[in-house]
């Protein structure tokens, strides 16, 4: 299998736990007293999951997409060719996320339901929720590959 199948396959089971975790912590905000919750309450919580879903599905992609390592060697994205699997599960995860957000637009939210707080009943928590995973999975590409050393450049 290649990068962009391991990354469909991992970006859609990262997808469901996400959806499955943000609905329970929506679910128990939603159910215990908690006095000053309010409307962004959901929001945030649906923000927070997407964003930590990118993170765990380019990580996970990435390690799983890199040739395999003797023991001992360092994290996938600091080995060679990791920029181009980087990019590769950038590129991907972005097709993946599109793709469902144009899938849900066309059987939920162009159809006028009203979800509660659920993605991706909700046309608006979706959007935070798809908006977080691809700037997650961006800035992951980005801030998580190691800097070039500068002494090895200039030999």
């Amino acid at each position: 299998m290649g990068v962009i199948w391991k990354t469909v396959l991992v970006a859609l089971v990262c997808l469901v736990a996400a959806d499955v975790a943000g609905a329970i912590a929506v679910t128990v905000f939603d159910i215990l007293p908690l006095q000053f919750v309010s409307a962004g309450l959901a929001y945030a919580i649906w923000l927070v999951v997407g964003g930590f879903c990118g993170l765990y599905a380019y990580n996970i992609a990435g390690a799983w997409a890199s040739p395999n390592a003797e023991p001992g060697a360092p994290d996938w994205s600091a080995r060679s060719g990791a920029s181009d699997i980087g990019t590769g599960i950038v590129i991907t995860s972005l097709v993946v996320v599109g793709a469902l957000a144009g899938f849900f637009y066309a059987i939920y939210w162009s159809k006028g339901v009203a979800g509660d707080d659920y993605v991706p009943d909700s046309a608006p928590h979706s959007i935070v929720f798809f908006l977080a995973v691809a700037i997650a999975v961006i800035a992951a590409r980005f801030f998580l590959m190691p800097t070039p050393d500068k002494n090895a450049l200039s030999q």
